[in-house]
């Protein structure tokens, strides 16, 4: 029996080790995604110089997209070979609503037009600006409102890579690159308040790694576009994010709810309401009913619960059945599993549950409806 288990181990262990140095390998070369692939020997050509055509030799005008320019002695130490990132510049991405990018233009730039439900418009994107850039951990040395803000100096993160060499790998050991910068980002907004304009400039740009300042020609080629799109990028997210909060918190403002049927005779919780707020509605109030959500399908509109009024039960405190369970306000056996359908019908939001994969029958949820009203208020009047 000693051996059986001693080999069982060896077996477990031996397919431990496979999985993680497949894994280090994995991380290796994720590690240089922004390398070219190939080989680099075209670095070794020699520079034979311009071609001298001999004398009285017709030679003909060379076209122009085929002229080798003449480097200066500065681009000439630049980045060459694997010091040469392939990556595209960042992007500025329009997440914000209302916001757009001018085509062709080079600038790092967003725009913005008017906004449903948005009175002010430059106010409410110059609130993100300063929530954004407050997030930075850097010091304000100018902060003119609503026109122009500016950062001294400060250092931040950018991303981290596993050493080379297989010790290394091992033992886990990194390099942090990082950057020192300073932002200035700055807004033009038209006088009828419903459009306007933010850009985002970095200065003063050292690339450090391990906390060294690195040279210049080892400094991300893309880096002053990566920090300004980055910026304009933060700002649009917490734009988008706060208007979908802002939406769903409006339009769940006076719901309330009933008991229906739907068109198949199914006994429903039913309000009038879209599905993204009702979706977002459920979580708090199947808590505050006393359920634990298990898993859920937003494709499918489904929450997975297990009604648990005390809390998630652990291993063993299901094993103590002589121990007293709250049992709850609900008629329903501790532990009962049911599904919740969230279900859209033309604007009409039907709630149904499932116990044991039955619909529940109306005199249940007649049963249940003053704990669910009770809940559901407790969400609308957040």
């Amino acid at each position: 029996m000693l051996d059986i288990y001693n080999n069982g181990v060896l077996m477990k262990f031996n397919k431990v080790w496979i999985v993680a140095l497949g894994a280090l390998v994995i991380s290796g070369c994720a590690a240089q995604r922004d390398l070219a692939e190939g080989s680099f020997d075209y670095l070794e050509v020699e520079d034979h110089g311009a071609l001298n055509a001999p004398e009285n030799l017709d030679v003909p005008q060379q076209r122009a997209q085929y002229r080798l320019p003449t480097l200066s002695s500065e681009q000439r130490e630049g980045s060459i070979g694997q010091a040469v990132s392939v990556r595209s510049p960042r992007q500025v991405l329009t997440l914000a609503p209302g916001s757009r990018v001018d085509e062709g233009s080079n600038e790092t730039r967003l725009a913005f037009d008017a906004v449903e439900g948005i009175t002010d418009l430059p106010d409410w994107v110059w609130r993100a600006v300063v929530a954004v850039v407050g997030d930075l951990d850097a010091e304000i040395i100018e902060n003119n409102p609503q026109e122009r803000i500016v950062t001294a100096r400060f250092t931040k993160e950018q991303y981290s890579l596993g050493r080379e060499g297989f010790i290394n790998r091992l033992r886990r050991v990194r390099d942090v690159y990082a950057s020192e910068q300073v932002l200035t980002i700055e807004m033009q907004a038209a006088s009828h308040r419903r459009s306007a304009v933010i850009d985002a400039r970095a200065s003063e740009i050292t690339w450090l790694e391990n906390g060294n300042p690195v040279s210049a020609q080892d400094t991300p080629v893309m880096l002053q576009r990566e920090l300004e799109a980055g910026i304009l990028n933060d700002i649009s997210a917490y734009l988008a994010r706060n208007y979908a909060n802002e939406q769903i918190a409006d339009a769940r403002r006076g719901v309330e709810i009933r008991q229906s049927e739907t068109a198949d005779g199914f006994a429903a919780i039913v309000f009038d309401s879209t599905f993204n707020v009702a979706w977002s509605l459920m979580p708090g109030v199947l808590e505050n009913s006393g359920f634990v959500i298990d898993d859920f399908n937003q494709s499918e509109g489904v929450y997975y619960t297990s009604y648990e009024p005390a809390g998630k039960r652990s291993f063993f405190r299901r094993l103590a059945f002589w121990t007293d369970t709250e049992r709850g306000e609900l008629p329903l056996t501790v532990g009962t599993e049911v599904e919740f359908n969230v279900d859209d019908r033309d604007g009409v939001i039907y709630v149904i549950p499932y116990i044991d994969e039955e619909p529940a029958s109306a005199e249940q949820v007649a049963e249940w409806m003053p704990v669910f009203a009770r809940a559901f208020r407790e969400q609308t009047e957040d």
